[in-house]
């Protein structure tokens, strides 16, 4: 069998899969990448790799949907269900996101854009931090404790989806905070490697009405369960893009966190609105 050359194209995918999801996730992630890739010190390209970051992000929420339903049909109470499920999509993702959301909302409390850089440094958690996350699980929980059964799978793929897609447009309309760190290297997104995960965001948020049609979604609101997700995506990350312009001057990895997770809670906060009897 002829080996795949360092720079063929499956290689370059293939290493973008792993960027990808060893960013997104706590899972191993090195054998993905090529062997010539594993021992080299050029930093992997994370810009490159956003185009699959829809379909890692439609993964975590699968195996959030299906802890969720196993425990629901299991007569878990729906809260406790819900708790469980997101305490497992934490363990998955390493709370990265979240982390950024409390950090973002200490950095609130400072002064001056560099003031407020330097405390989203700080590896401690102030109170707002902590209001923050309490806050964001709070909702989390609630809305998918009062989703139905039949559609949890579902929702929740499409909703990690999008909250990721919706991090990937901050880059897109706002600068850089800092000269260096790891979101500087999104600064410049290949074109082609954004239209794609464009697309694949789009694909899975057009699954949804034919998923609803367990419970009549598909038949009563075609065209809301495939806009409305999509119009709160984009408000979602042009609200986060435009806060922090103005209080850091830009964006970093801590804001890109903050869009997901805020994200999440308003798609989740739809998804049910709309599913609920």
């Amino acid at each position: 069998m002829t080996p795949i050359p360092p720079g063929s194209w499956v290689n370059q995918r293939r290493l973008d899969l792993a960027c990808g999801l060893s960013l997104l996730t706590r899972l191993p992630a090195g054998w993905l990448a090529p062997a010539a890739s594993r021992t080299s010190t050029t930093p992997w390209p994370l810009a490159r790799s956003v185009w699959c970051w829809p379909v890692i992000a439609m993964l975590i929420g699968a195996v959030t949907g299906c802890v969720l339903a196993l425990l629901r049909m299991a007569h878990v109470p729906a809260l406790a269900a819900a708790a469980l499920a997101l305490t497992c999509q934490t363990i998955l993702t390493g709370g990265l996101h979240e982390d950024g959301l409390a950090d973002m909302a200490d950095g609130c409390g400072g002064a001056t854009p560099d003031r407020r850089l330097a405390i989203m440094r700080d590896s401690r958690v102030g109170s707002y931090g902590v209001m923050a996350l309490g806050l964001g699980l709070l909702v989390r929980v609630s809305a998918l404790a009062a989703l139905p059964l039949q559609v949890c799978i579902l929702v929740c793929a499409t909703t990690a989806c999008l909250a990721r897609m919706a991090m990937v447009l901050v880059p897109i309309l706002i600068p850089p905070a800092r000269p260096d760190g790891l979101a500087r290297a999104l600064s410049a997104l290949p074109v082609w490697s954004f239209l794609a995960a464009v697309l694949m965001a789009s694909g899975v948020t057009l699954g949804l009405p034919w998923g609803g049609r367990s419970v009549g979604l598909a038949c009563q609101l075609p065209l809301l369960s495939v806009l409305l997700p999509a119009v709160v995506s984009c408000a979602t990350a042009l609200l986060v893009a435009m806060c922090a312009k103005r209080l850091l001057g830009g964006y970093t990895g801590d804001v890109l966190g903050c869009c997901a997770v805020v994200a999440e809670c308003l798609l989740l906060c739809l998804y049910a609105a709309l599913l609920c009897p």
